[in-house]
């Protein structure tokens, strides 16, 4: 599971404590609300990701484990409920969220590459002639971006703090020059806007979380 540049800050290290999950997933979904949710815990961390109101994607990670869909969704909803839970909520621009979309259920290709094994220029080449569309996620200690690539064609950056695609190299040059700089390069999983997901319409959140109320007890 892939650490995100952080988008427009909306709330940053909130505790879940004692947070009413059904409440705030159905005022995101009512609310039209395009972005994600960054939640971290003592042994783990998730990804709640949103386009329109629609929750398009969660992901969990325990240690080496990663959890999808319903399973992850229930997890982060029992360990929230602990004092070292807090949560992020980041906006972002309507096509940057389709591309992250398609980042988060693309097809890993190269994982954890170190960047000074690299022959940057020559890779993008490459990438290039074979018409790549995903994105390539750089990630040295807690800074990350994102080069966005359609067709062998650059798109865009997204950088930490930005809600959309930018076009300037410095921040991402700077994260992929860092010491211990890592490289993942994720093919697109090629979904149209038209077809995203609504996993709010295929879960009973009610009962999903009175569930993990009990489990907490």
């Amino acid at each position: 599971m892939i650490v995100l540049p952080r988008g427009k800050p909306v709330k940053e290290g909130g505790r879940t404590l004692g947070m009413d999950w059904q409440q705030v997933l159905e005022k995101l979904h009512h609310g039209h609300f395009t972005g994600y949710l960054n939640f971290v815990a003592e042994n783990g961390r998730g990804l709640l990701l949103f386009f329109r109101g629609q929750l398009t994607a969660v992901r969990c990670r325990l240690r080496d484990e990663i959890l999808v869909g319903d399973g992850a969704l229930e997890h982060i909803f029992s360990v929230s409920q602990t004092d070292f839970a807090r949560l992020d909520i980041y906006r972002l621009e309507p096509a940057l969220a389709v591309a992250v979309f398609n980042l988060v259920e693309g097809t890993p290709l190269y994982m954890g590459q170190y960047r000074e094994l690299l022959d940057i220029p020559f890779f993008m080449d490459l990438l290039k002639c074979d018409c790549f569309s995903g994105g390539l996620h750089v990630q040295a200690e807690d800074a990350v971006a994102i080069i966005l690539m359609d067709t062998g064609n650059f798109v865009g950056f997204f950088h930490d703090g930005h809600p959309g695609l930018t076009t300037t190299a410095d921040l991402s040059a700077s994260v992929a020059w860092q010491p211990g700089a890592k490289i993942d390069v994720i093919r697109s999983a090629g979904v149209a806007e038209s077809e995203l997901p609504d996993l709010l319409k295929e879960i009973d959140l009610i009962a999903m979380w009175e569930k993990a109320l009990l489990r907490v007890g």
